[in-house]
Parts: C-alpha cells; sequence; structure tokens
C-alpha cells in the first residue's frame, strides 16, 4: 500500500510540474521578451530553476520525464519538425540530469538541498552543461538554430541567472514556510520501509 502511495503521489507531482514548466516558460517568454535573442535563448531563464529543481526533489527519472513533458506541453516551433521538437525536450529533461550526476561524481556524495552553496554548485553546472546539450542537438538537426557565436555564453548566462535566482527564491521560501520536510520526503528514492 505505502508503496502504491508513493508512486502515486510521485506521479501526481509529475504532471503538476510538468504544468508548471510550461506556464513559466511561456510567461518567462512574455516577462524577457525584450532580453531574448530567440525562442530557445534568453538572457534569463526562469525554468532553468524548475529543471534543477525537478531533478532534485523528484529524482533525475521522475524530473527528467516532467520536463520532457512540459517541453511536450508547449508544443512543437513552427520552424520544427516533430523529430526535432521530441529532440529538444529530451535535450531539456537530459541537462539537469548530467549535472546532477556529474556533481555526484565531482564530490563523491548526494547533494544537500538545504544548501545554497550545493545549489549554487548545481546550477553552475546545470547551465554550462544545458547549454552544450542544447547546441549539440541543434548542430545536429537544427543547425539554422546556430545563428552566432555569442548564443552559447548567452544561453550559459541566461541559465544561470535563472536557476541561481529560483535558488535563493527556493531557499529562502524553505527556511521560512517550514515545507521541508516534503521535498526531502519527495526526493526519496524509493518508498519508505513499512512498520
Amino acid at each position: 500500500m505505502i508503496f502504491l502511495r508513493f508512486y502515486s503521489e510521485k506521479f501526481i507531482w509529475l504532471l503538476v510540474c510538468a504544468a508548471l514548466f510550461a506556464m513559466t516558460h511561456v510567461t518567462n517568454a512574455w516577462l524577457f521578451q525584450h532580453a531574448s535573442l530567440s525562442t530557445h535563448i534568453s538572457w534569463v531563464y526562469l525554468p532553468a530553476f524548475l529543471r534543477v529543481a525537478y531533478v532534485l526533489i523528484l529524482g533525475p527519472v521522475w524530473g527528467g520525464v516532467s520536463i520532457f513533458l512540459g517541453s511536450l506541453l508547449l508544443g512543437v516551433a513552427p520552424e520544427e519538425s516533430v523529430f526535432q521538437g521530441l529532440l529538444n525536450s529530451a535535450a531539456s529533461a537530459l541537462g539537469p540530469v548530467l549535472a546532477l550526476g556529474l556533481f555526484k561524481l565531482l564530490k563523491e556524495r548526494k547533494l544537500q538541498l538545504a544548501s545554497l552553496s550545493d545549489l549554487i554548485q548545481m546550477c553552475l553546472l546545470y547551465a554550462l552543461l544545458n547549454a552544450m546539450v542544447h547546441h549539440f542537438c541543434w548542430a545536429y538537426q537544427q543547425p539554422y538554430l546556430l545563428m552566432s557565436a555569442s548564443q552559447l555564453p548567452i544561453m550559459v548566462i541566461g541559465d544561470l541567472l535563472g536557476a541561481l535566482l529560483g535558488a535563493y527564491v527556493f531557499t529562502l521560501f524553505m527556511r521560512r514556510s517550514g515545507l521541508y520536510h516534503l521535498v526531502e520526503r519527495l526526493s526519496q528514492d524509493k518508498p519508505p520501509e513499512s512498520t
């Protein structure tokens, strides 16, 4: 029973997070339309923190799937094929998953959700890896998206600013709201032992 409840809750959070990701992406495009290089690159990208948070809280699999589904909810851009849209959605999910894996490999420990230092380091890794994964996919499938040499660093900066802003607000909120236990419970990879 605990097993079923655990995975049912994860599935509900996956759907909620996917919808929130899509809504935040649309809001970010509207808020920062003056600071966007293209539909894929902005000087400030607030959903970047959601990518990091989903992977940290829901875990790499559930978090990655929620990001992938959230990206799919945005639909395929008019200039893209369905395959290119799927590839961009996969790139969106892969960046934070790779960053979390690299963090654990470099630090030889799990990331501490309550540590702002750990979140900042994770955000740095994420911003670099996300931009590289996206640009690799674009070079492979959509070379017309490679407009200038400056777009890679702009994407890194936009993802980093969005992720750091989100990490700061997240840690403040967690400390003041007392919801840290909920996040800790959700971040568990397996259901609790029944007693």
